[in-house]
């Protein structure tokens, strides 16, 4: 006979035929969240918007380049993020990078983010550091979205070559360290004074005593720079 114990189990199993084993109702929850749980969906709008705002920068690092239009001849550099082309292979990315290059202007600026990018009007973050510009090219000022520019490691000598990028409204972080230009006296309160939308110069956050000290300079020099000497003369 059987035991009370072994009765009531049947009478259960019996009960509930339907019930489905634990291991198969986990891997159905984990595939199936409650509709409460489900993260929302996002528009394809925003979708597309996101891919291009925060495609993997265009790299063109490293390759040579005398030119702008040399880089039309290439591809860009492979790195852990692969690329995303329209149907139109246009690159999904508002940043590109040209640094350790031989350029000496910009030259086809225009033409080559015209090429490159599916909208080249959201370009955000440029990178043109070491390479061999001595003056800040005003085709720059074109690029009205540009919030990030490394112009480090050229040859700029003269800091009133900076007064052009003062007509980037967006601009907000800004590298120049390692041109000549650094080691004239005032350097970065001037720098700072004639760009006041910047956040960040050369990676050091823009404080108040900073911008405190390039309005007393700016008020003391009447807008007009001094004679520029260097820290060592």
């Amino acid at each position: 006979m059987d035991s009370p114990l072994a009765e009531r189990r049947s009478e259960l199993v019996t009960k509930n035929t339907d019930v489905v084993p634990w291991p198969s109702a986990i891997r159905q929850h984990a595939i199936e969240p409650s509709p409460s749980k489900r993260p929302q969906a996002r528009t394809v709008n925003t979708k597309e918007y996101d891919s291009v705002l925060y495609g993997p920068i265009v790299d063109y690092s490293f390759r040579n380049l005398d030119t702008l239009p040399d880089a039309l001849k290439l591809t860009p550099r492979t790195g852990l993020r692969s690329y995303e082309y329209t149907k139109k292979w246009k690159l999904k990315s508002c940043s590109l990078r040209l640094s350790h290059n031989k350029l000496t202007d910009l030259s086809g600026l225009k033409q080559l983010i015209d090429t490159l990018l599916v909208e080249p009007t959201r370009l955000f973050w440029i990178d043109l550091s070491f390479n061999s510009f001595s003056v800040v090219d005003p085709v720059l000022i074109l690029c009205i979205n540009l919030q990030i520019l490394n112009f480090h490691g050229n040859h700029v000598s003269e800091l009133f070559e900076a007064d052009k990028l003062a007509s980037l409204p967006h601009l907000r972080s800004l590298t120049l360290h390692g041109n000549p230009m650094e080691l004239l006296k005032g350097y970065r309160s001037y720098i700072v004074g004639i760009i006041p939308q910047l956040k960040s110069l050369d990676y050091s956050t823009i404080t108040k005593q900073d911008r405190s000290t390039a309005a007393v300079l700016k008020s003391f020099t009447k807008h007009k720079w001094p004679v520029r000497r260097r820290y060592h003369e």
